[in-house]
C-alpha cells in the first residue's frame, strides 16, 4: 500500500469518516467501508502479482545458472560453474558456454564467439 493510488484512496477513506455529509448527518460509513474493501482487494492483487514475478525471476535465474561437466576424483560430474577452482578439468562440446577461464588440453582447434564477453563480434581461432 505504498503507492500514490493507495495514498489517495486512504485519504478518501479518512475524509469519508472525518467530514460529515452535512445536515446533521454522521460520517459516511458506506463509502468508508467500500474504499477500505477496494484497498484490500488492490493490495491482495499487488501482493499476488509481485509474488508471481519473484517466483518467475527465481526460476529464470535457476535455469540460466551455468552448469559444467568437471573431472573430480577421477569421475565426470555436472556441477555449478560457480564452484570451479583453478586446476579443474572441464569438458566442453559444441554449443557449450565456457564457464570460466580455461586452457585447452586436447582436442581440435576451437572457434569461439567472444561477442558476449568483449561486446563485439570477434570470432577467435584457438589452437592447442
Amino acid at each position: 500500500m505504498w503507492n500514490p493510488l493507495s495514498w489517495v484512496m486512504e485519504a478518501a477513506a479518512v475524509m469519508a469518516i472525518v467530514l460529515a455529509n452535512g445536515g446533521g448527518e454522521g460520517p459516511d460509513w458506506l463509502d468508508f467501508v467500500g474504499i477500505i474493501c477496494l484497498l484490500i482487494i488492490n493490495s491482495t492483487i499487488s501482493f499476488i502479482e509481485e509474488n508471481n514475478a519473484g517466483n518467475a525471476a527465481a526460476a529464470l535465474m535457476a535455469r540460466l545458472a551455468p552448469k559444467t561437466k568437471v573431472l573430480r576424483d577421477g569421475q565426470w560430474q555436472e556441477t555449478d560453474a560457480a564452484i570451479l577452482v583453478p586446476g579443474d578439468i572441464i569438458s566442453i562440446k559444441l554449443g557449450d558456454i565456457i564457464p570460466a577461464d580455461a586452457r585447452l588440453l586436447e582436442g581440435d582447434p576451437l572457434k569461439i564467439d567472444q561477442a558476449s564477453a568483449l561486446l563485439d563480434s570477434d570470432k577467435s581461432q584457438l589452437n592447442n
